[in-house]
């Protein structure tokens, strides 16, 4: 979010998708977390480095020392990173769910609900 912390990736991610893990979604800070997954040599991270939060036996999540943006997942031979956290995000459509049976049990109806644009008082 505020820049620096900054990564690139070499080649495509091996997966693109959503994580309803109720750890991700602690994370991220939502209802699902969207992640691109690599292998680990795929990611440079190009100035600082992201901080490291080992959150179970295995598992560590990145995320920015300066504005706390969550950045990273990596264990078990992968590193996935936020979709959110791309310059261009919409270029990766997730193609598939992870943990589906951790999912928010109202997740499934979240796309019948009004699509409303947000007005902010200036």
């Amino acid at each position: 979010m505020c820049g620096a912390v900054r990564y690139e990736a070499s080649g495509e991610p091996l997966y693109v998708g959503y994580c309803h893990c109720r750890s991700c979604r602690h994370h991220s800070g939502a209802a699902v977390a969207g992640m691109l997954v690599f292998a680990p040599e795929m990611i440079r991270f190009l100035a600082e480095k992201p901080s490291i939060y080992n959150s179970s036996p295995g598992v560590e999540r990145g995320f920015c020392s300066r504005c706390g943006t969550s950045l990273t997942w990596k264990g078990r031979g992968l590193m996935s990173i936020h979709i959110g956290t791309l310059d261009n995000p919409d270029e990766y459509a997730p193609s598939l769910h992870w943990r589906w049976e951790e999912r928010s049990p109202w997740f499934e109806e979240a796309h019948d609900l009004p699509h409303v644009k947000m007005v902010f008082p200036s």
